[in-house]
This record gives C-alpha cells, sequence and structure tokens, in this order.
C-alpha cells in the first residue's frame, strides 16, 4: 500500500526567495484551459474541447494574520515572484509512521488588489493581496507537477511540453 497524503504541516510565503512577507493562507493559481464548444454534424450532441496549452487567467490570493513592513512590496506595479514553501505530511500505513515532502509553488506575479483588512481588539487583521500569474510552477517532494508560463509558450505538466508544436509552429524554436 502506498503512502496516504494527509494535510500541509506548515507553510511560508517568500518574496523575491528570500524576504518572508509574513504568515499566510494562500490560494493557488487555478489551472483552466481555454476551450469552445464543438458541435458539428457526426457528433451526438456538443463536446467542450480545451484549446492545447491555452489557459485562463490565474490568480494567486494571499491572506495574512496582520501587514508587515514588506507588505507595500506586493503591491508595487511590476512584475514579482512570489513563492510558498510548504510541508506536506503523508502516512504510510506499511511502516506506521509519517513523512513529511516539500512542495513549492512559484508564481511570477503582477499586482492587482491589496487590503490591509481591518483593526479590531484580540483579532487578526486579515490583510488580503491579489495578484494575476504569469508564471505557475508547482513541485511536490521534488518533482515539477507543472510548469504554465503562457507569456512564453510553455505548458509542461508531469515533464511533457504540450506546447513544443506551438511554438515550433509559430518560428519560436
Amino acid at each position: 500500500m502506498s503512502v496516504i497524503p494527509d494535510k500541509v504541516q506548515n507553510a511560508k510565503v517568500y518574496l523575491e526567495g528570500n524576504v518572508v512577507v509574513g504568515v499566510a493562507d494562500v490560494e493557488l493559481p487555478k489551472v483552466e484551459f481555454l476551450s469552445d464548444k464543438m458541435a458539428p454534424l457526426g457528433i451526438m450532441g456538443e463536446v467542450d474541447i480545451p484549446t492545447l496549452s491555452h489557459v485562463k487567467e490565474m490568480k494567486i490570493k494571499l491572506k495574512f494574520s496582520t501587514v508587515t513592513k514588506d507588505f507595500a512590496k506586493l503591491l508595487t506595479p511590476e512584475s514579482k515572484l512570489i513563492s510558498a514553501y510548504a510541508s506536506l505530511q503523508q502516512y504510510d500505513p506499511a511502516a506506521g509512521d509519517f513523512k513529511s515532502v516539500g512542495m513549492i509553488a512559484s508564481c511570477k506575479v503582477l499586482p492587482l488588489s491589496a487590503n490591509p483588512g481591518k483593526l479590531e481588539k484580540n483579532k487578526a487583521q486579515d490583510a488580503e493581496f491579489e495578484a494575476s500569474v504569469t508564471y505557475y510552477k508547482l513541485e511536490v517532494d521534488g518533482k515539477v507537477i507543472y510548469e504554465i508560463d503562457p507569456v512564453n509558450f510553455v505548458c509542461i505538466i508531469n515533464g511533457k511540453d504540450y506546447a513544443t508544436d506551438i511554438r515550433r509552429n509559430l518560428g519560436m524554436g
């Protein structure tokens, strides 16, 4: 029997790889392919067909317990790298013990909004930041799960780049 994925043990959010922005809940980007309905003669009904390697807009949302001095760096109107490093707990029933594996979500982002939240006695401030994602790489236990870069025509999923032919057809290499 294989290991059982259990939970996120903990996580930290970094800006440009080395600045701890704060303690945050992270809503990772949703990867959703562009699609269009196909209903030609010869098929029974409609089929929603994804456009190979083309994705809908991706966004990342961070919710901080409080604002830090680095919170304003998130809103500067320029591209920046946000990385969430997490430790994931797994249970191995055969061995009867737990294992921790790393997860890294790296996103190049453009800021959309920042809300410093509210001030209430003895409560989290709930400061929020939202950004548009122009590059997204998700790694688990050292393996790249996917790498999506719509600007540079890269769509790597489980080790295969599904945009190779598109780049070649467009004279991009």
